[in-house]
């Protein structure tokens, strides 16, 4: 028995269903609530805080620290050339695949950039050439310089377990160049140009994966596989015609490179995580057949996703990470309501190990500092062991 328990050692057992000393804590969180939740504990500014596009940002070791987080994230940097379009009209900035989006100021003082180009939105497949389209650079060496080293003194200089956040979606970013109908419609009418799309896709993530794991894959505990959302609250998104034929291929293709290249860096012990959003309980036995380790966020609001019944049919497979509602109990309930999500969470999930809690998603502005925090203390005083 371990006297003193590093996080990395938390979320290790966690991982392969045995019991540490806690339930370990994990959180990803975006920049207003996060500069308020700095404020609620008495720290200073976060001067190094960089939001992405999504607004998120990676909170400093100081709040982790203060209220016990055990995981951080580890991502690729930003490539030296930057092939995005330089043309800003109408404020519309583009990413490097060529997508526009706009900033939408919101009353909280949050923003979301939204999506409002799509380069081959309107166009039949048949007009459309994958070969002569300006594809980012996996092998820009901007995206890896220092991130070796960078790692290796994180991970001897704090006990956090770190997750790999390299390479980024295949279905959300083919749905970004399509727009969202002609990519849906593709999936229907044109499955192979939506295979041919998604794997050209796939090719460049599958190369991010493998810069960011041959620098740093020996460092990490955890290996996120991007984010593939399959479900919506009530129903999967996708029938099992259009899953098992079009979509489960291409993406099996990068989760088991992903396994190969992280056993071939000397990662082996590294387990893979995917994210998937919404009701999709009909898929997990597949996800579970493909080698994913760890499934996030665990939507318990939506239909088939309640904790104990996931517990029982596939805790023995899977490691759940998440499972605290963001849609409801954090951003409106009390603290107290938040502490009781925790708890149910934890007695249901945690039993054997398995359990890595924390937000459902990236906690976003209408969660207040104090929720967060009540979070934090529950799972102390509930997700102890024996539980």
């Amino acid at each position: 028995m371990t006297a003193v328990w590093t996080s990395r050692q938390r979320v290790e057992a966690a991982l392969n269903h045995r019991e540490p000393d806690r339930v370990p804590l994990s959180m990803t969180i975006t920049e207003v609530p996060y500069v308020r939740l700095r404020e609620h504990i008495g720290l200073p500014p976060d001067e190094g805080m960089r939001p992405n596009r999504f607004g998120e940002v990676e909170p400093g070791i100081d709040l982790l620290a203060a209220l016990g987080f055990d995981t951080a994230s580890i991502k690729l940097r930003a490539p030296d050339v930057n092939i995005a379009p330089s043309d800003k009209l109408d404020g519309i900035v583009f990413d490097e695949w060529g997508v526009g989006r706009k900033q939408i100021d919101l009353a909280d003082g949050s923003f979301l950039l939204e999506v409002c180009h799509s380069p081959f939105e309107g166009m039949h497949p048949e007009e459309i050439d994958l070969d002569a389209y300006p594809w980012p650079d996996p092998a820009d060496p901007g995206r890896v310089r220092g991130l070796a080293e960078e790692t290796r003194q994180k991970y001897e200089n704090t006990q956090l377990a770190y997750i790999g956040r390299f390479g980024g979606t295949i279905m959300e970013l083919a749905s970004f160049l399509r727009g969202y109908e002609c990519w849906m419609m593709d999936l229907a009418l044109y499955p192979d140009f939506a295979c041919a799309l998604m794997n050209r896709i796939a090719d460049i993530q599958m190369a991010l994966d493998e810069a960011g794991i041959r620098e740093a894959g020996r460092y990490l505990s955890i290996f996120k596989l991007s984010g593939e959302d399959l479900g919506m609250q009530d129903r999967p998104l996708f029938s099992q015609k259009v899953w098992q034929q079009v979509l489960r291929p291409v993406l099996s293709r990068r989760w088991r490179a992903a396994r190969r290249a992280l056993d071939r860096h000397g990662a082996s012990h590294v387990k893979l995580m995917l994210h998937s959003d919404g009701a999709i309980r009909s898929f997990i036995p597949d996800l579970i057949a493909e080698g994913v380790d760890v499934l996030d966020p665990i939507q318990t609001g939506c239909a088939g996703m309640g904790v104990e019944g996931l517990k029982q049919d596939f805790g023995a497979d899977l490691v759940f990470h998440g499972g605290i509602d963001a849609q409801g109990v954090l951003p409106f309930g009390s603290p107290e309501e938040v502490a009781a999500e925790v708890k149910r969470v934890i007695r249901a999930m945690g039993p054997g190990g398995g359990l890595i809690v924390g937000p459902v998603h990236n906690v976003q502005p209408d969660v207040l500092p104090e929720n967060i925090a009540a979070m934090c203390r529950a799972v102390f005083e509930y997700g102890g062991y024996p539980l």
